[in-house]
């Protein structure tokens, strides 16, 4: 048999303690319904770009892809247009872009003095936001997963 090691000889060890992430369903349902409230921003760059009014829609709770269907129909449209288009259109996420669409003409009107009538879309974009995990009971005393997604709509107007 080998040779004992000597313990003092070994090389010491640094334990690192990492921060650890808690995510409690109460809390992730709070900033859920927390931030499903529109964000006021007014973005002007200089150079040839123009002049946009920008409106988000955080965590709204309904899946992106089915948002970015609706969103591909107004995208480049006029404002006018686009109101009519979403009141006619029979999906439910049309509410959410529609007060989106609300939300960020009332920016330009009132931050930046556009007119409604000249107003176009000049950007939408939906992007994928925090996901709610929950587990459902299922055969034999499985847990099955549930993704209950979410999404952030961004909507830019600008003017004629």
């Amino acid at each position: 048999m080998g040779a004992r090691r000597d313990k003092s000889a070994r090389a010491p060890v640094l334990h690192v303690q990492r921060p650890r992430l808690v995510v409690g369903t109460l809390r992730a349902t709070l900033q859920v319904v927390a931030a499903a409230s529109p964000e006021v921003e007014a973005t002007s760059d200089v150079g040839d770009d123009p002049l946009e009014a920008v409106s988000k829609l955080n965590s709204v709770r309904m899946s992106a892809s089915k948002v970015r269907r609706v969103l591909d129909q107004v995208r480049g449209r006029s404002y006018e247009e686009a109101l009519m288009i979403l009141e006619f259109m029979p999906y439910r996420s049309c509410d959410e872009v529609l007060k989106c669409l609300y939300s960020a003409s009332a920016n330009a009107k009132n931050n930046l003095d556009m007119d409604k009538s000249k107003l176009y879309i000049s950007h939408a974009s939906c992007d994928e936001g925090p996901t709610l995990k929950r587990f459902r009971p299922r055969a034999q005393g499985r847990g099955f997963p549930i993704r209950k997604r979410t999404c952030n709509i961004t909507i830019k107007v600008a003017e004629n």
